[in-house]
């Protein structure tokens, strides 16, 4: 039965419409065409359907080459590859599931639990802590000699359950991930000698709200000593880290890139930080005192010492 004459126009202007866009985004106008439209609406485009996506790198690159930017857009585009380890192999850890981690029991006095939020993410609890030691969390450990972490990536929220948190904050911690070299105290506490935290603010020296920041820290020398700043959180707020880790050679110490994203969007810090080049033994998720904290889409990217590597701490160079 033919189709009503409405019916097949209809079909027949849609089809043309959709094939006119696509040969103007293939075609010789489409550079005309990308310098009119904004950024924003350039990567929408390939959501259209495959044949814009199979376009997408053409229009990058043209649009690299009109804004004089082609060297650093390849270079960073390289870079973002370099960092899953494609060429060196790197070995990764999935730290999402709950089974993939063990518990670090702190001792009788510290109270603590770990599960699975309603969201699937891991949560630690910690009820109660003594000073100096960690209220217990959640520990990976790693099989191998000589290993370097390459990268290590997850998202973070912690609330502080202690009111009196801002009046020793050095001895409060939160949401801490810290990478060692093994077990001291018989077992009971991560030699760690790198790693990421949240720490109160000083009440008894500042005039306005106390708050919370998210802070690099590493273990030993004074050079490495010390807790870094790298941006303001908030409780109950979500966060993603991107930690890499810089083992070359021609450098005189290891150097760790840390980014912080709030899930809004709305905040982000960025901190570069010395790091002793010691070898991965185990990660460790914990509350160093009483708050609770949740862990999601852990990810821990890491390979054995390749000879572009530096020493490890105590060794000769070569």
């Amino acid at each position: 039965m033919e189709q009503p004459l409405e019916k097949r126009t209809a079909v027949a202007a849609a089809g043309t419409s959709s094939t006119d866009l696509l040969r103007l985004w293939q075609g010789d106008l489409v550079e005309p065409l990308l310098a009119f439209l904004p950024l924003k609406a350039i990567a929408t485009v390939p959501t259209v359907s495959r044949r814009f996506r199979d376009q997408q790198w053409r229009t990058m690159t043209l649009i690299a080459r009109q804004c004089g930017t082609i060297c650093t857009s390849t270079s960073s585009f390289l870079d973002a590859v370099r960092w899953t380890g494609r060429d060196e192999r790197w070995s990764r850890f999935d730290g999402s599931s709950f089974e993939a981690w063990e518990t670090l029991a702190r001792n009788e006095n510290a109270g603590f639990n770990c599960s699975r939020d309603g969201n699937g993410r891991l949560r630690i609890e910690t009820y109660r802590s003594d000073s100096g030691h960690h209220g217990g969390g959640l520990v990976k450990t790693f099989d191998g000699e000589n290993l370097c972490v390459r990268r290590i990536t997850y998202s973070f929220s912690f609330d502080s359950t202690n009111p009196h948190s801002h009046v020793e904050p050095q001895v409060e911690g939160f949401a801490v991930l810290s990478i060692s070299g093994g077990l001291i105290d018989n077992g009971n506490e991560p030699d760690a000698f790198m790693g990421l935290l949240v720490e109160p603010s000083d009440s008894d020296r500042h005039d306005d709200t106390p708050w919370f920041e998210f802070q690099w820290f590493a273990m030993g020398d004074p050079i490495f000593s010390g807790p870094k700043n790298v941006i303001t959180v908030e409780p109950g707020a979500t966060y993603t880290v991107d930690a890499k880790f810089d083992w070359d050679r021609s450098l005189r110490y290891g150097w760790a890139d840390v980014s912080v994203t709030a899930a809004s969007g709305l905040n982000f810090g960025r901190g570069r930080f010395k790091f002793r080049r010691k070898p991965l033994t185990a990660i460790h998720l914990y509350n160093y005192t009483q708050s609770i904290s949740t862990f999601d889409s852990v990810n821990v990217m890491y390979s054995p010492r390749t000879s572009r590597d530096g020493a490890f701490e105590g060794e000769d160079s070569e």
